[in-house]
């Protein structure tokens, strides 16, 4: 990769010694020390808080997986608001500036906030797959079983 041609050089291109800006995808959990889920997401700088919250929602929530990437989301970039989309703010815009937050509508490209895809280890042999249901016009997310 050559750097652009105004010499700027892109904090992404490869080099050593240096880290991507943004990595953050797929995740994996382990629940004593073996899989338990894994997660992912395109979005650059959302790509952290979808994933952060699909965690959230699953762990700590108790939403089961579908409904933990179907949920609205919101993401803070170290900026004076916190941009989301309608759906979050519907349910906690007023709360939340009524704590000081500036809420405020995610307008993209793209109008949605990732395009996360999972899977979850359920026990037992089974794995529930799962992707977006709308955002980026939904996901496919399938479970292949090997012949044996």
């Amino acid at each position: 990769f050559a750097p652009p041609a105004d010499g700027t050089p892109d904090p992404n291109l490869p080099a050593g010694g240096k880290r991507p800006r943004s990595s953050m995808a797929p995740t994996i959990v382990l629940q004593d020390g073996k899989p338990l889920l894994a997660v992912g997401t395109p979005g650059g700088s959302t790509i952290i808080t979808t994933v952060l919250q699909i965690l959230i929602n699953r762990l700590d929530l108790g939403m089961d997986l579908p409904a933990a990437l179907a949920a609205p989301r919101a993401t803070q970039r170290n900026t004076a608001a916190t941009l989301a989309e309608q759906a979050f703010m519907d349910l906690y815009e007023e709360a939340l500036e009524a704590k000081g937050h500036n809420v405020q509508l995610f307008a993209g490209p793209p109008p949605a906030i990732g395009a996360a895809t999972a899977l979850e280890f359920l026990g037992g042999g089974l794995v529930q797959a799962a992707a977006e249901p709308v955002r980026r016009h939904g996901g496919s997310a399938l479970v292949v079983r090997p012949a044996r």
